[in-house]
């Protein structure tokens, strides 16, 4: 039996941090498709008389795509950090855990 008694919390806040830049581009594709072909409602501002997305065209889609990646990988990294300090904190109250490798 193998025990496990920690896991590396910036190792596993770079995993989650890919995976959920991943799924970013995914959440990114889908919704810069979405403005550009159904359009967006427009928000209003306090100030004028607000923005439409779809009036960004091309480049609001891309900035959406940008947009999603970067925030959702960041997400992901805290994430994982955070993840991985709990993990950590677990296993050293729990003795760790046993793992059966062949």
């Amino acid at each position: 039996m193998t025990v496990i008694r920690g896991v590396g919390a910036i190792s596993l806040g770079k995993c989650l941090g890919a995976f959920y830049a991943l799924i970013g581009i995914t959440v990114g594709t889908l919704t810069s498709m979405a403005v550009l072909l159904l359009g967006s409602p427009r928000t209003y501002s306090m100030i004028g008389k607000g923005l439409h997305l779809g009036e960004l065209g091309l480049g609001g889609g891309l900035l959406l795509m940008v947009g999603a990646v970067i925030v959702y990988g960041l997400a992901g990294f805290v994430v994982g950090l955070i993840t991985g300090a709990l993990v950590n904190l677990a296993l050293r109250l729990g003795g760790g855990v046993e793992l059966e490798l062949e």
